[in-house]
């Protein structure tokens, strides 16, 4: 590729995943000619972990960050995916949503929370590794010292003991009895037909988490699944004095080189023209959905929250410019 090209393609690179400039040339330089920018997962496998990892994120959003979800960036490959962390505070809350751990609940049954056989499996200066045991799976979390990884992953075993659960992340190379029994009860989700048929949606939206913040510009993300993992909510609050850009993320996602298998099928304002309301996308083949939830709400500015909530609006300040969803009359945005 000449350098013209290259650097066409990393700005295209950088809009999906959020990188950094020189990374995404960087990327895009040890791609071959024809190579996909934002590749799929080889293996089922990692489609299906990707999908996982996503659930659990949505489930675990529960503090505001400067990047949706405290995810500055991620990489993704044909292999696996890498995804940056922007503090130690996202640390915290990664390695609680994804590392597992078997942990009692009210029905007198213990349960395995976080993603089922996964283990750390590689420590760097900058991050870790995760791989679920057996499986051709890889997703690397980077972006703090190697102390913030290991300072969180004590607090988060401590707590796991505290409550009389098991950091079933420590068990090394071997499946623990109650991972295996979680496993062999069919408990995870992605032993459902339904949402192994829409796994791609998850995982494609993980690796895409960049036009959250490079295309759209919500204070903060939240979401969940609904139907087995057919349909995908994301949830996003505005400030009152920020524009939403509904029509740039759509275009985004649904592009047809560098997006997702989704068509526009309907949008929905609570009041007519503040664009407020429902996005509805869904596949061609019916298999998964996702609607877009847009609102507005100006959340307090504590004095703990005044520098978050200030790189929240540098970030947002940095894009201009609002394009129109097309006329759709008669289309329904809730399916």
């Amino acid at each position: 590729m000449t350098t013209t090209q290259i650097s066409s393609r990393a700005r295209t690179y950088a809009l999906y995943t959020g990188a950094p400039r020189q990374l995404a040339c960087d990327v895009v330089a040890g791609l071959p000619c024809h190579a996909p920018l934002i590749p799929a997962p080889v293996h089922q496998a990692q489609l299906l972990l990707e999908s996982e990892a996503f659930y659990r994120i949505l489930s675990y959003q529960r503090d505001f960050f400067e990047f949706p979800f405290g995810i500055r960036y991620v990489q993704p490959t044909a292999e696996g995916i890498r995804l940056d962390l922007e503090s130690t505070a996202s640390v915290d809350g990664l390695l609680a949503a994804l590392l597992p751990g078997r942990v009692p609940v009210g029905t007198g049954r213990d349960e395995i929370q976080g993603l089922n056989g996964v283990r750390i499996t590689a420590r760097t200066d900058r991050g870790i590794e995760l791989r679920r045991l057996g499986q051709p799976t890889s997703i690397r979390l980077t972006g703090v010292s190697r102390r913030a990884f290991q300072k969180a992953e004590a607090a988060l075993a401590e707590r796991t003991h505290d409550v009389g659960g098991e950091a079933s992340w420590c068990a090394g190379d071997t499946w623990t009895a109650d991972e295996r029994r979680w496993e062999d009860e069919r408990q995870p989700l992605t032993y459902e037909s339904t949402w192994r048929e829409a796994a791609w949606l998850p995982s494609g939206l993980l690796r895409r988490l960049g036009l959250l913040h490079t295309v759209a510009v919500p204070h903060v993300v939240t979401g969940h699944e609904s139907r087995l993992g057919e349909w995908w909510i994301l949830e996003l609050d505005h400030a009152s004095d920020t524009g939403l850009r509904r029509a740039e993320l759509v275009q985004a996602l649904t592009d047809p080189e560098h997006g997702l298998p989704l068509e526009l099928r309907g949008h929905r304002d609570l009041i007519p023209g503040e664009g407020l309301g429902l996005v509805l996308l869904k596949s061609p083949d019916g298999s998964a959905a996702l609607q877009l939830r847009y609102d507005r709400f100006d959340y307090p500015v504590k004095e703990e929250r005044a520098e978050m909530f200030a790189a929240i609006r540098r970030r947002i300040s940095a894009l201009t410019g609002e394009a129109l969803l097309p006329p759709m009359p008669g289309c329904s945005a809730t399916g």
